[in-house]
């Protein structure tokens, strides 16, 4: 009997875990755990990132698929991925081609319902060499006073709008946007912090890649998020270069409107800013020595819409009042982290089912793309 979408979903980490890895079990699917022994979750909840292989254990097509990278995200990815599982399952891989799934990327972040790691760092912004200087970000330093108020007080958001509003008349609304998500390396309680050195996440899942994809020679990514404006929409963020093979073949899977970034800016709600340390160009380039490599960040969109700047940043002032100002067990704080659970898996019946039908949607074009991607592949090895 088919499930309802409602049933893919969790009330926590915990939950989602232990349906997705009952689920993978029940399909047959090899079953890899690695714990992260640096933090906990509420309650001393022990924390993992999981991974499930489905298809031919030599395929040289895979399909890579996580969850939970921004960790409160993955509510939407984990049920995603589960309900692959349970509706579609390996009978729907095409001939040739393997699935991997990596289940809770940011276990911390998921298990705790916020964005970052346990570090405080995005690992969108956390994939580069640190060895090396870090990108630059010189407006950021001077946003980071005003964003960071030590109390979320009526006054205290007056006067941070106050200041950011002279901070836009000094160099325009798109600086400020721009300064804010691009990422930082300079301040660790701010916002986007890029990390000084990998994350526990990072060092995971760059093993994980080097095993398991050894001896792959396509690899097709999707990378579930959620959080823009929207009602569980996809939106398609492709890293690839605009031309480039990957991004012409990303293109195909799922139309070329889909990636264009007029479509793609429209459903997000401002211009996207640049990105440095991505996890999509980390695994490009781990891979690129023996794999091709092509996908996207896919977003679920999820959010109400926001009426003032206030509101649009409550939610990220909101992780880091928890994180820095009051902690965990302050008296507001089941408040706050339901709040920010409701931007990003909001429990509406109207979200959860679109999430489940465009996820199943999204996974049945792309290894639809794979199979072709693998037929091509074969023919220029005869």
């Amino acid at each position: 009997m088919r499930m309802k979408a409602s049933d893919y979903f969790s009330e926590s980490y915990a939950e989602a875990r232990q349906r997705f890895l009952a689920a993978a079990s029940e399909a047959g699917a090899h079953i890899e755990s690695y714990e992260n022994g640096n933090a906990r979750g509420p309650g001393g909840t022990r924390l993992f990132m999981d991974t499930a292989w489905f298809g031919p254990a030599n395929a040289e097509t895979v399909l890579l698929n996580v969850s939970g990278t921004h960790g409160a995200e993955g509510y939407g990815g984990s049920a995603a991925q589960t309900a692959w599982i349970g509706e579609m399952g390996p009978a729907a891989l095409p001939q040739g081609v393997a699935l991997l799934m990596v289940h809770a990327v940011n276990p911390f972040g998921f298990a705790w319902g916020l964005r970052g790691t346990e570090n405080n760092v995005d690992l969108n912004r956390n994939f580069l060499d640190h060895t090396k200087p870090h990108p630059e970000n010189p407006l950021y330093g001077e946003i980071h006073r005003i964003l960071c108020p030590d109390s979320m007080s009526e006054e205290a958001v007056q006067k941070m709008l106050s200041a950011g509003a002279r901070f836009v008349e000094k160099y325009g609304q798109w600086a400020l946007e721009d300064a804010i998500s691009r990422g930082q390396y300079t301040h660790p309680d701010g916002y986007h912090f890029g990390g000084t050195a990998p994350e526990w996440s990072n060092v995971t899942l760059s093993g994980i890649v080097a095993r398991d994809l050894a001896h792959a020679h396509r690899v097709g990514f999707v990378d579930w998020h959620s959080g823009p404006v929207g009602d569980g929409e996809l939106i398609y963020l492709c890293y690839s270069e605009p031309g480039s093979e990957g991004f012409q073949r990303a293109a195909q899977w799922w139309g070329r409107e889909a990636l264009d970034p007029k479509t793609v800016e429209a459903m997000w709600g401002s211009k996207r800013p640049t990105r440095r340390g991505t996890m999509f160009h980390g695994i490009e380039e781990m891979l690129a020595p023996h794999a091709q490599f092509s996908g996207a960040v896919i977003e679920f969109r999820s959010a109400q819409p926001k009426n003032n700047a206030a509101k649009a940043m409550r939610v990220p002032m909101l992780e880091r009042w928890l994180r820095f100002i009051g902690g965990f067990d302050a008296p507001e704080a089941a408040r706050y982290f339901e709040e920010i659970r409701e931007d990003y898996a909001p429990r509406r019946q109207s979200w959860r089912e679109n999430v489940i039908a465009n996820g199943l949607a999204c996974y049945e074009r792309t290894l639809d793309g794979l199979a072709g991607w693998s037929r091509e592949g074969l023919k220029a090895a005869d």
